[in-house]
């Protein structure tokens, strides 16, 4: 069988072509290139599978520019011609745009050894996108010493591609090293903000310890004045004036007033005793309970109570027994015209449990309705209605401390619907 001069012409092509893609290629000129015909199969399959990675055309051309043959067409240069293209000029058969660039690069190859020329322009097929390509160009013998041109045409998109990857490899590091600045920054604020939350947890422990002490202490010669006002006034009021006997009453009056509310503070800075133990606690019970708190009230002023089914809670006894007890006795105490009603209702949802406490009341105007939740807070003077503002101020404590909130709808002869929420688990809980 006759040897294919082409073949050994495509397989030194290959092996010029491989030695081209090197870092750093010297000027090609090759006297003769070795005799690699045993070893074609690995070349070609190595040039192949180079050419699969980058988007090359590689051409085998004779001195005339006659088409020898075609390493690689992956730009699909070629294709519209078919296969029977051989010893045609390749400069028939390239796009017309690249005939010019081709042809010079070619010159300049003869003569010099080598030759390139970059960014040039490649009209696409219809709705195709225009792109550039390299030529680059070298001269060399082959081993049966004919004189060849090994010419390569390069996409340029892969150089642009790579310098946008490094450009977004470079922002990719700079946002990462912001985001990682930010990180820092958001652990040291949190960690601020952890030992602040921890220095004000032990300054409400000190302020309610305090107030429980001075609470305490004031109780002893508070009951002293008043005490002996009182037997001031038992042994020797026929005696004094009635402008003197009137002063009595004040002070008495002042220490009666003076005892409730240091007996609110107390009660208040009870409310979040940590030894405090919470367990199940059956509100139907507790409600219980504090109607019969309130029920000389209730006799007094013809109320009536009503209530939906109230569930059984992990929560202290005393402190639903104290915030049922003052919510319906407001609602009693500041009556509308007609004998009071109070309808309780629970609803659980999915945190915990809505409560609340409707009454058709006197009603509160909508600028008063923070300010009753506040310590010693009162709408009314000691004459129209007897209380120290405590009621309501100790609800909220006890609602905090199960996490929850409370709030009030209302308005003047419109009555009032008291809501508060506690935080128990679902497992905490059983209606």
């Amino acid at each position: 069988m006759a040897e294919d001069p082409n073949a050994t012409t495509a397989q030194d092509a290959s092996s010029n072509f491989l030695s081209q893609c090197s870092p750093a290629r010297p000027p090609i000129l090759r006297s003769s290139l070795p005799d690699n015909r045993p070893f074609a199969p690995t070349i070609n399959a190595a040039f192949q599978a180079l050419l699969k990675y980058r988007q090359i055309t590689c051409l085998l051309v004779d001195q005339q520019h006659c088409l020898l043959h075609i390493c690689g067409d992956a730009l699909g240069l070629l294709g519209e011609y078919g296969k029977d293209i051989t010893s045609k000029n390749i400069l028939d058969l390239l796009p017309a745009s690249l005939k010019l660039p081709t042809s010079i690069v070619l010159n300049r190859a003869q003569t010099d050894g080598e030759a390139k020329c970059s960014g040039c322009a490649i009209v696409p097929p219809p709705n195709g996108q225009p792109y550039t390509v390299t030529i680059a160009a070298s001269r060399d013998i082959t081993s049966d010493t004919r004189e060849v041109l090994t010419v390569l045409i390069e996409r340029d998109d892969h150089k642009h591609l790579e310098a946008s990857v490094d450009l977004q490899t470079t922002e990719l590091i700079e946002v990462n090293n912001r985001l990682r600045a930010k990180v820092l920054e958001q652990q040291q604020t949190e960690q601020k903000l952890a030992h602040q939350a921890q220095a004000l947890a032990r300054s409400n422990a000190d302020l309610e310890e305090f107030a429980y002490v001075v609470s305490h202490d004031l109780q002893e010669p508070l009951r002293a004045m008043t005490a002996f006002s009182q037997l001031l006034e038992q042994r020797y009021g026929q005696q004094l004036e009635a402008s003197a006997q009137r002063y009595i009453t004040h002070i008495v009056d002042g220490g009666t007033r003076m005892k409730a509310m240091i007996d609110g503070i107390l009660e208040l800075s009870r409310i979040n005793n940590k030894q405090i133990t919470h367990s199940p606690t059956s509100l139907e019970q507790a409600l219980e309970i504090a109607l019969e708190n309130l029920e000389l009230m209730r006799i007094e002023n013809q109320a009536t109570i009503t209530h939906d089914a109230l569930p059984t809670l992990y929560i202290h006894k005393n402190h639903i027994v104290q915030l049922l007890q003052n919510l319906i006795g407001n609602a009693i105490k500041f009556r509308g015209p007609d004998s009071p009603h109070v309808h309780i209702t629970a609803e659980q949802q999915a945190s915990g449990w809505l409560f609340s406490v409707h009454d058709n009341g006197i009603g509160i105007p909508q600028p008063q309705q923070k300010r009753i939740f506040k310590l010693f807070q009162r709408l009314h003077n000691q004459q129209e209605q007897e209380g120290y503002g405590i009621g309501l101020a100790i609800c909220k404590k006890i609602v905090e401390h199960y996490q929850g909130n409370l709030w009030l709808e209302s308005a003047p002869g419109e009555g009032s619907t008291f809501y508060f929420t506690l935080i128990v688990n679902t497992c905490q809980s059983e209606s």
